[in-house]
């Protein structure tokens, strides 16, 4: 069974990946399956950019408004600046992606999360009648990646009133990502999903089932698999 990092979709596109590999099964307009695979799951980039906001953010409180909050010159809640800051860029992003995806696209993300649902629970891949049965909101979507550090604030923001200790900003960002699949870091991308994914269809149940069953022969098979013709194997 594999150990999935996570899984991603798009509109016409499902990918699941390990920390060794990424298969995206791709519907063409024909209704046929065809698939990509790459070994970079990460983009650097991307990773450099969050670090660099997540320092900033994690300078401003211990060097600007702790000082100010013991010095009383403005109130003990803006402790909670930080948390606003994760909530208004999960409120931003969670309308960007409604305005910006279309209904294929959340029905794909709701099948993305019952195939790796079922595939965890059933311990092998599961037909498409079983994965229907499962629930598409996922304990490790994305999205509790924003909740998770919400939460860590607001107990970070609780020690502080309750003992004024103040809980450093790596310790709750390690927290975050630590506990992030975990009630209630959890709680609020959970909720989210409930506007980020839809109930899919059968067809977009197969398109995810497709890429969960070739991500696990490359793991299994490794480069030999890239020689394979995948174009005839599933149909609409």
């Amino acid at each position: 069974m594999l150990k999935l990092s996570g899984g991603k979709s798009e509109h016409d596109r499902i990918s699941f990946y390990t920390i060794h590999n990424c298969v995206t099964a791709i519907r063409n307009s024909n209704g046929e399956i065809t698939f990509e695979f790459q070994e970079e799951l990460l983009d650097k980039s991307a990773k450099l950019v969050f670090y660099i906001f997540f320092g900033i953010i994690a300078l401003i409180k211990p060097v600007i408004i702790i000082p100010l909050i013991k010095a009383q010159i403005i109130s003990v809640a803006w402790y909670l600046v930080t948390a606003g800051g994760y909530l208004s860029i999960a409120i931003l992003s969670l309308i960007s992606f409604r305005k910006m995806n279309s209904k294929e696209l959340l029905r794909n993300h709701g099948a993305e999360h019952k195939v790796s649902i079922a595939y965890k629970k059933l311990k092998r891949i599961p037909t498409v009648e079983e994965a229907m049965t499962f629930t598409r909101i996922c304990k490790d979507c994305g999205a509790t990646i924003y909740s998770a550090f919400i939460v860590s604030q607001l107990i970070g923001f609780l020690v502080y009133v309750k003992t004024g200790f103040i809980i450093p900003e790596i310790s709750l960002f390690c927290m975050s990502i630590q506990f992030r699949t975990n009630f209630p870091f959890n709680l609020l991308g959970k909720f989210v999903q409930l506007f980020t994914t839809e109930n899919p269809t059968k067809s977009n149940i197969e398109l995810a089932i497709a890429a969960i069953s070739e991500l696990e022969k490359k793991e299994i098979l490794g480069d030999d698999i890239l020689t394979e013709n995948f174009s005839n194997t599933f149909k609409n």
